[in-house]
């Protein structure tokens, strides 16, 4: 079980975890070690703001500005969907 997130922890996608565009496809991959995502439109927005660190909160003003949608309740599904990526490794918390 990994601790809860604040408005200020941040994520950042490690080197190797590719987010990539597959153009015979015509769809978006995350590539991880020995495991290949197709990930739905709205991850692949969360992944791509995490290409360098972003925090819980900014990630959610963004997305909720964006969607002209509630940012509490973006902040709570963006920080279920970063936490399974968290808890594989996929994403890094990088806490202050």
């Amino acid at each position: 079980m990994i601790a809860p997130f604040t408005d200020e922890t941040r994520f950042v996608r490690p080197p190797w975890a590719r987010l990539k565009h597959c153009d015979r496809r015509g769809v978006w991959v995350f590539l991880v070690p020995e495991r290949v995502f197709f990930p739905c439109p709205i991850t692949v927005e969360i992944l791509q703001r995490i290409e360098q660190p972003q925090s819980l909160s900014a990630i959610a003003q963004d997305l909720a500005r964006e969607y002209d949608a509630p940012e509490d309740v973006i902040k709570s599904d963006v920080a279920d969907l970063i936490g399974g990526f968290v808890e594989n490794g996929y994403v890094r918390r990088l806490d202050s």
